[in-house]
């Protein structure tokens, strides 16, 4: 689920502002410098028998894997006729994998084109090397687990369920690194556990936050933060992290209308053995208040650092299952990004707009980590709108020959937010 590195685009359509700024994030890759993963004993897949009839179904994957070899891959699976309410999930794979996920898709039947027009053998397993979302539409996350030892990614109360349509087709995705010096045969389950439509009294949801804003200069230290608005009431039933191997720590606070933070929801600082925290019966989350998470991060390697899909790059992600469903929260549709530098809004906006008519969207991203954490709201509300309004509102004076017009449009449409990010000073 990455940006810069990855070549992503959002599964996250109704959030237009951030969708456009992730199919737009294609290039700057982090450096292929790594440390070598140490090497470990190839492992038996843990038993994990499928739920018993009727209450559920088991999807698996299997995989070889070359030596030394890291690499995602995806596999289509359709969902029954009558759909599925998925209650909760239970995951095992083989040690190795950094993530097992099993998403949604809009497609009505297995596709064989992926989002950028090229061809696809998918009638079985097969790479998808940049992660899922970035050759496949994707619009929701049904059930996965990235620890080998920790919980899996839904728990809901008796009477709620993540709903999947009937015929629905769904894309099972793994992240490999085969650390043994020998091919291994790699396998992940996941179980679906589900309850009858009669007993389905609200829709569940997963919260699947994503903060793209990543640049850790070579052998310094910095951190990611990002805030969610929760717009209406909500009940948080779990909650885990979700980071790469230079993250140090994590925390998610609940904060209020003012952004004043409340408390601590969940800490950690393994990237790899993550928790899972479970709320029972669920925490609430008032509408009007927001999910406020950060990852700490140290880089003891002699190039930069940024987001993106491997164990190269880095991640910063909030994960939790919680109900009632609110489509337009589970991806952030509207988050503020603080960065961890001491430049001024009016600046980082100047330079984060240049690098995006320069098509350097790694530059953007620098640009705003470099910005002082006290004007992360106006500057994100600055860069949203020129990004929108250069797609929707402006769109037609941008797609003419010249620049003027658009330069013109978006600065008139945009000048509440760029006075706002203009006034707004580091403190």
């Amino acid at each position: 689920m990455s940006i810069a590195c990855l070549k992503i685009r959002s599964p996250w359509s109704a959030s237009l502002p951030l969708a456009l700024f992730m199919s737009l994030l294609v290039g700057g890759c982090a450096s292929d410098e790594q440390q070598p993963p140490p090497s470990m004993e190839p492992a038996a897949l843990p038993p994990l028998d499928p739920p018993p009839a009727g209450q559920g179904l088991q999807y698996k994957m299997i995989s070889d894997l070359q030596a030394g070899q890291e690499i995602e891959r995806c596999q289509f699976v359709v969902a029954p006729p009558e759909g599925l309410n998925v209650n909760h999930d239970e995951v095992r794979y083989t040690p190795g994998s950094h993530h097992v996920l099993l998403y949604l898709t809009p497609y009505p039947t297995v596709p064989t084109v992926d989002i950028r027009g090229q061809s696809h053998d998918t009638s079985g397993v097969f790479d998808c090397a940049l992660g899922a979302t970035a050759d496949w539409s994707v619009s929701g996350v049904i059930a996965g687990a990235q620890s080998f030892g920790g919980g899996s990614m839904v728990s809901l109360p008796p009477e709620v369920a993540v709903k999947v349509p009937g015929g629905a087709v769904m894309l099972m995705n793994t992240h490999y690194l085969n650390a043994n010096p020998k091919q291994i045969s790699a396998e992940a389950r996941i179980n679906v556990f589900t309850i009858p439509t009669a007993q389905v009294k609200q829709e569940g949801g997963v919260l699947f936050f994503y903060n793209p804003i990543i640049s850790i200069p070579a052998g310094s230290t910095a951190t990611a933060r990002m805030r969610c608005s929760v717009g209406s009431e909500i009940m948080l039933t779990n909650i885990q992290s979700h980071m790469h191997r230079r993250a140090v720590n994590y925390e998610a606070m609940l904060s209020d209308k003012s952004g004043q933070q409340l408390e601590s929801l969940y800490k950690n600082d393994d990237w790899e053995n993550v928790p899972v925290k479970k709320f029972e019966p669920g925490k609430l989350i008032p509408a009007g208040s927001s999910l406020d998470y950060h990852c700490d991060y140290k880089n003891s390697e002699s190039h930069d650092i940024r987001q993106g899909p491997s164990t190269k790059d880095e991640m910063c992600m909030l994960i939790g299952s919680y109900y009632p469903r609110n489509r337009e929260l589970e991806g952030c549709q509207k988050p503020t990004w603080y960065g961890n530098g001491n430049k001024s809004c009016s600046s980082q906006l100047s330079c984060a707009v240049v690098a995006l008519g320069g098509g350097s969207f790694t530059d953007v991203i620098d640009c705003v980590a470099d910005s002082c954490s006290s004007v992360g709201k106006q500057l994100t509300d600055a860069l949203f709108c020129v990004l929108e309004q250069s797609s929707t509102g402006c769109r037609a004076q941008c797609q003419s020959p010249g620049g003027g017009d658009c330069q013109a449009c978006i600065a008139a449409a945009c000048q509440p937010a760029t006075d706002a990010c203009k006034a707004a000073t580091c403190q």
